[in-house]
């Protein structure tokens, strides 16, 4: 008799085991499908939003949200839990913000890459992020397919800032060099 006709017949003990064999079995499949592709870590204080990421990101074979963290506190924990290959931090974060959780996660990771995916599109911001460590900077207001160019660019090993950014950090340079 295998478990699946045992448990079938007898107690809930053995029926839990077969299912908890079941489930087992599923997280490492899925932990299998994992292995091969880039892992990222999602921050942001909204649920929508990392939804909505982890969505857009998973649909793309070779990358997986391997984490969500709604604070700082949680995207420590999930860096040190998970093989992160890229961290998305948002800025406005509770508690620690995310130009500062940016300056610990380079200092216990500097070789883990941040793309900072903030509603902030000042060039100010930009420049706090990029002290900080980030390598990229993207606002919610881009297209989808921006942030996913942005993570694959990341990935080389490049920074990058979205096309709307570097008109305004552009335009702020100016405006800076004219005021001398």
């Amino acid at each position: 008799m295998d478990n699946k006709q045992h448990a079938h017949q007898g107690g809930e003990k053995l029926k839990s085991t077969w299912l908890g064999t079941e489930i087992m079995e599923e997280e490492k499949k899925q932990h299998e499908k994992t292995q091969d592709k880039t892992r990222i870590l999602i921050v942001d204080d909204h649920a929508i939003v990392r939804e909505g990421l982890t969505l857009l990101i998973n649909q793309e074979p070779d990358l997986v949200v391997c984490a969500e963290a709604e604070d700082a506190d949680q995207a420590l924990e999930a860096i040190a839990k998970h093989q992160v290959d890229l961290a998305i931090v948002d800025i406005s974060l509770e508690g620690t913000n995310g130009v500062q959780l940016t300056e610990k996660i380079k200092s216990k990771c500097p070789y883990l890459p941040v793309l900072i995916l903030t509603m902030h599109d000042e060039a100010s911001y930009a420049k706090r992020a990029f002290q900080a460590g980030a390598g990229g900077y993207i606002t919610k207001h881009e297209a989808a397919e921006t942030i996913i160019t942005g993570i694959r660019i990341m990935l080389t090993g490049k920074e990058y800032v979205s096309e709307t950014m570097t008109q305004k950090i552009l335009e702020k340079l100016r405006t800076e060099t004219n005021q001398r």
